[in-house]
Parts: structure tokens; sequence; C-alpha cells
């Protein structure tokens, strides 16, 4: 089986495309972003939203219906009657001439947050600005300066002030990592005609049926439904091998041989760590969230580090928990009773919003 399918598109992507193949750096073009803003969590207590600090302090007191996490300082809340943005001590500092366009507003990502005006997109700057017209069929948050959008004739990558620097992507994409993406030609029956873009050099010549992002120097990319990994450019790094491979992070990348249980694996491929979890996310600050697949005699969420060790078992905290996210900032959000992601004020009896340290140890017991 062949690691790269080189097909005819390439010549049509590079006749076809938006912009120029050696776009300019994103530095050349993106906003000034403020510097790290210290940490906040939301918190769910009695009904309403507040935030704490990474103690497990309440630094924002709980009274907001809906909150958004911070992102480059800035939160999206609803107090019940405007929508607008926090800073980290809880004053409300921007409120857009534009309603939001989902539940709140989006978060701020490299100096832009997308606004939807007269059913077009656009994004404002940190002082409510347009900065980007809205002219946009659809903007998605930017990452490392770019953004994914799309308009009537195709997609593509934009700057932060909203000029084409990469593409095109003619149904869609992924996000920008470390300076490549992945653009979606077609799409159907679980398969994608997906093709990676570089900054600097443009759309590569090789077809996948899908891909993963650019971490660490490696894309996972899916051929014939068998995953491997290729580098930057396109070349094979890693054969085609597993069932599912994911992104790498910390040196490691959770993955597949089959169907039931997953590992981690290195920069060879090679599993460091077997395969005996029934889902694997990547490591974060040290430590990877792990089901453990009934190892505890029932499925249970935790966390394990890079030797493979399980450091922190959901069903043994007091209170236990049985959902997590990532670690970030030192602390992982945990639910009990339900998914982390569903916790709100509009489920009165849904899942209760926690928040362990490293150690395992809550620095703010689950509430609702």
């Amino acid at each position: 089986m062949s690691m790269l399918l080189v097909v005819a598109a390439a010549a049509a992507l590079a006749a076809g495309a938006k912009v120029p193949a050696e776009p300019p750096p994103a530095a050349a073009s993106a906003p000034t972003v403020p510097a790290a803003a210290p940490a906040r969590f939301r918190i769910l207590k009695e009904g309403r939203w507040g935030y704490i600090d990474a103690s497990g302090k309440v630094v924002v007191a709980p009274r907001f219906t809906r909150a958004a996490d911070f992102s480059e300082g800035l939160a999206a809340v609803f107090d019940g009657k405007t929508f607008g943005y926090v800073d980290p001590s809880g004053t409300m500092v921007l409120v857009p001439p534009y309603p939001p366009e989902r539940s709140l507003h989006r978060p701020f990502v490299s100096g832009r947050a997308v606004v939807t005006a007269g059913q077009r997109d656009g994004a404002i700057d940190r002082e409510g600005r347009l900065a980007i017209p809205a002219r946009l069929n659809s903007i998605e948050d930017f990452s490392e300066g770019y953004a994914l959008a799309c308009d009537d004739e195709s997609c593509g990558w934009i700057d932060p002030a909203g000029t084409w620097r990469l593409g095109p992507a003619g149904m869609g994409g992924t996000p920008m990592r470390g300076g490549v993406a992945t653009g979606w030609m077609a799409m159907g029956m679980g398969r994608k005609r997906a093709f990676l873009f570089r900054l600097g050099t443009g759309g590569l010549p090789d077809e996948y049926e899908d891909t993963g992002n650019h971490s660490e120097g490696l894309v996972p990319v899916r051929i014939e439904r068998v995953w491997g990994y290729t580098d930057a450019q396109g070349r094979p790094v890693i054969p085609l091998q597993f069932a599912w491979a994911g992104d790498f992070s910390e040196g490691l990348a959770p993955a597949r041989k089959d169907r039931v249980k997953c590992g981690y694996i290195d920069g060879t491929g090679a599993f460091v760590i077997p395969e005996r979890f029934r889902e694997c996310r990547p490591f974060a600050e040290g430590l990877a969230r792990v089901d453990f697949a009934g190892e505890f005699g029932a499925p249970s969420v935790g966390f394990i580090d890079r030797a493979g060790k399980v450091v922190i078992v959901g069903r043994d905290a007091v209170p236990p928990f049985d959902t997590a996210l990532d670690f970030a900032h030192g602390l992982a959000a945990v639910g009990q009773g339900g998914s982390v992601s569903t916790a709100g004020p509009d489920a009165p009896t849904g899942p209760r919003l926690g928040y362990i340290d490293l150690t395992g140890t809550y620095v703010w017991k689950p509430t609702r």
C-alpha cells in the first residue's frame, strides 16, 4: 500500500489558488495580543456562572446566566440583560454592537472575535470595531493568526486583516497548526479528498482520505482506511499501520491497532504505553485523560503519566467524578453525573462541575 497517492488534482489546486504560493508570515498582519492574563476557570453554583482562580478561590462571583471560558484575557458572558465580554476581574469591558450568532459571542483568538452581521461573517477587534468586514459566508475561530473562511466560491485561510493567504479548500478544512492545515475537496461515505496546505508552500500534491492536525512535526493521515504519519511536507514518516492515530503532544500520540483499545506511540510509531484503554486523549501538562475500559471493575475515567502509570482515578476521588476534560493551567474540569460539557443552569438536574489539580486533589468540588 503506497503512503502517497499523487493525483492530478494538485495541478488544479495550484491553478485555482485564491492566493500567492508564498504568503507573508502571520506576524506581518497579526494584531497585538495582550500578555497572558491570570488563569480563570468557570464554575456553576446555584444555577449561575462565575469564575475561580487556580487555587480554587472565587474571583468573579457567580452571577451570569451564560458564560464561556477565557481566551486572551476576555470571556463571553450573558448576565440576563447584556451579551458582552468580561475581563479577569469580572468587569464588563466590551459590548459588541452585534448580537451573538450562537448562545454567546465567539472567543477572541489572534486578537479577533468572529461576529455575524446581516447574515454574513466578519470579525471585531478588542475595541469592538469591525476589523474584517462582514462579507464572508463563514469564518472559523482564528488559530496561529489564520482562520478558515468561506465565500460564495470556495474556502481558504485568511489573516486578521481578512486577506486571503492560503487555499483553496473547496468544502472546508481544519485550523492552522504549526503552519499546516488540511483542505477538503470532497466528502462522503466516511471518506474525504483531503490535501495538506503549508504556509510558504501552498497546497501539497498528495491526496488522503482524512488527516489529523499537524503537531510536533507530524501529521496523521489516512489512506484506504489505515492511518500513518507524514511530516509537514507530506513525506511519509511512520508507515500506514493504525486503525486510528491521534495528534502528538509532549512526544507521544494516542493510537489504535484495532478498534477496541488504544495506547500511546512515540515518534517511531512504536507503542511505549500499551493498548489497554477504551479512550485516549493527548498528553497535557504531563498527564493524559483516558477511559480505563473496565480495568477497575467498571468503565472509569482518569489520568496517566508519561510512563503509563495511573495517577488519578475518577471513581476513587472524593466525591467521585465520571467525566473529565484535559488539564490546562494546572487544573482539569471534572463532571459528576454526566458530561462536563452539558453542565449548565438549563439542566438543573444535570452534571455537577468541579476542578482537580495535577495530584487529583479538588480545588473546587462539583457544584451546579
